[in-house]
């Protein structure tokens, strides 16, 4: 495996883990689910687009290597749909539990970038 794909692997597990806490402290933290529910579904949208970060990579790498002919993709129309489809959630959300936070579920979208944003500062201090 290569570096690129070892880097890919820990990025989507860890931002797995960081989803599954979130969804924990949402569950075990009452006072603060508010908030949690936000980071929860804004860090699941970000491990979706963690997902499709690294699909992109290799296909790219596929047709820059291979020569393989692709047709062009829609991402980021898939990306905006996922972003609407966490307000919507949000919304659903919002009927069961009160007020979700908004501020937290756009800090909950950038989860994956802050996963590797700490992984490689981790890299560079050890």
């Amino acid at each position: 495996m290569n570096e690129f794909h070892l880097l890919a692997r820990r990025t989507i597990k860890n931002t797995t883990i960081v989803t599954v806490l979130l969804a924990a402290l949402w569950a075990l933290l009452p006072q603060y689910a508010s908030v949690f529910a936000g980071l929860t579904i804004g860090s699941a949208v970000s491990l979706y687009f963690a997902v499709s970060v690294a699909r992109q990579t290799e296909q790219a790498a596929e047709v820059a290597l291979f020569q393989v002919k692709k047709r062009p993709s829609i991402v980021m129309v898939f990306r905006i749909v996922m972003v609407m489809a966490a307000i919507l959630i949000m919304r659903i959300v919002e009927k069961k539990i009160g007020y979700v936070s908004l501020p937290g579920l756009i800090v909950g979208l950038f989860t994956y970038q802050f996963v590797l944003l700490g992984g490689f500062l981790y890299k560079k201090t050890s």
